[in-house]
């Protein structure tokens, strides 16, 4: 059995799993200025061979009894999630750039995981460059800056580890990019009485966004494929276009940018763009929040189902994003036999439990009750997913956690919001949740633990 050292209390290793028109086409200039810098193409270097830590080897009953947290107590090394799993499913963790610079987070990821990605920094809001793309003058091209992935696509490719490519046409398109002339001043935003945000977008034809949307396919697989090739195994095409409380009889998110502009065929188009420019051996994947909930689930099926039938998918990627209280096993159990029957992928993608439930009684309990409950429900959440996977109900192939550690998680970020006690705006973190499998000082938690099914930590 594959060995799980750890570097030391304070810097331990690991993460685990769960227990989201017709009209005139607008052209520009030829542009005449001097082109901005751009990104050094990285090299193609000889595969590094990653070698066993022979010196420590964590006992095979371990993974038999279960047993985790009492071992490491014990012994001072965690299990490897990627040894616990290897019979169901890789396992896998998105990466930020403080992951891969720091010698030991990368020593967790390493130790750790046999997957990763990069889906904040190749993400159309950081890599889209909003003023090369106006000094360029090709209004139907977005300039892309690299710089940011490029520092975790060449870790990945260094130390043999394969990538999850990034969600290509998501709802966190920055609004610039459909506006006619790739300009700001084209997008308002107003501020109703009570609080509420209504942005307008002076759209570009539907032509001039297809040629967009086609060009930075192309150019985000084309880039990748070219520096690191072999490198991204998928490529998460389509990303939460669903929304069934937009009243829209198909259930899409109307709101999208992507929709307002082209209109429903621009979820079919991104598809085949992909399988145009991706190479014969990369997945295309839908991803999707919220598939527990009927209403979302028939709507995205249907979809899901005519994507298929055109050969434009080859998986689903369900978004786990949980709360104690949320989801519960049967609505999860129906889930993952609906998408079995696609007969496609399945992949869990961005997966995390938070531990804020009601942000009024989360302000009443301590640090430990909050931490308490959250390993409760991964405990509960990664039984289920085990028990159907071992059954063989449904085959999952990859399972993605969100993050590394509390402090890099979305949740803990300030941001504006309303006290719901006295009503008044606040700015700051309302309540700190503890998603994550690590704390900001690279401390296990009882996440890791629960999260793979550790006997000593009850589920209910």
């Amino acid at each position: 059995m594959r060995k799980g050292k750890i570097i030391g209390l304070s810097a331990v290793a690991a993460m685990f799993l769960f227990a989201g028109c017709s009209g005139t086409v607008e052209t520009g200039p030829v542009p005449t200025i001097t082109p901005r810098a751009t990104v050094t193409p990285a090299p193609t270097p000889t595969p590094v061979v990653i070698e066993e830590d022979k010196t420590e080897v964590v006992e095979e009953s371990v993974y038999d009894t279960k047993r985790f947290k009492e071992y490491y107590e014990k012994e001072n090394e965690l299990p490897q999630l990627k040894v616990a799993y290897k019979e169901l499913f890789t396992v896998g963790i998105d990466l930020l750039q403080i992951d891969v610079t720091d010698s030991k987070r990368q020593a967790i990821v390493k130790n750790q995981f046999n997957i990763v990605g990069c889906k904040e920094d190749l993400s159309p809001n950081v890599i889209m460059d909003y003023d090369a793309t106006v000094a360029s003058g090709d209004l139907t091209r977005i300039a892309l800056d690299f710089s940011g992935a490029d520092v975790i696509l060449k870790f990945a490719q260094d130390n043999n580890l394969p990538v999850r490519g990034p969600r290509l046409i998501t709802n966190e398109t920055p609004a610039w990019a459909f506006t006619k002339g790739f300009s700001e001043s084209q997008v308002t935003t107003v501020t109703d009485a009570n609080g509420k945000e209504t942005t307008s977008i002076d759209y570009a034809s539907s032509e001039v966004m297809l040629l967009r949307m086609e060009n930075y396919i192309k150019d985000v697989i084309t880039y990748c494929n070219t520096n690191y090739p072999g490198v991204v195994i998928s490529w998460d095409v389509l990303d939460d276009v669903i929304n069934s409380n937009e009243n829209n009889k198909l259930g899409y998110r109307t709101s999208s940018g992507w929709y307002q502009a082209i209109g429903e065929e621009y979820m079919g188009k991104a598809c085949e763009f992909a399988r145009k420019y991706a190479t014969a051996d990369q997945k295309l994947i839908y991803t999707q929040e919220s598939l527990d909930d009927p209403g979302m689930q028939k709507a995205a099926l249907a979809l899901i189902n005519t994507l298929k039938a055109d050969k434009l998918i080859d998986g689903i990627g369900i978004q786990g994003h949980y709360t104690p209280n949320g989801s519960n096993v049967f609505a999860m159990e129906d889930m993952f036999k609906a998408l079995a029957e696609t007969g496609l992928e399945i992949h869990i993608t961005e997966f995390y439990v938070s531990s804020i439930d009601n942000a009024v009684d989360d302000a009443s309990k301590t640090k430990e009750e909050l931490l308490a409950r959250c390993a409760k429900r991964y405990k509960n959440l990664m039984t289920l997913i085990c028990n159907m996977e071992t059954k063989k109900s449904y085959d999952i192939v990859s399972f993605t956690f969100e993050g590394l550690t509390d402090e890099t998680s979305s949740l803990n970020q300030p941001k504006d919001y309303v006290d719901i006690i006295t009503g008044e705006k606040m700015h700051g973190v309302q309540t700190i949740s503890y998603p994550y499998l690590f704390d900001e000082e690279l401390n296990v938690k009882d996440n890791f633990f629960a999260a793979m099914c550790d006997a000593t930590i009850k589920g209910y």
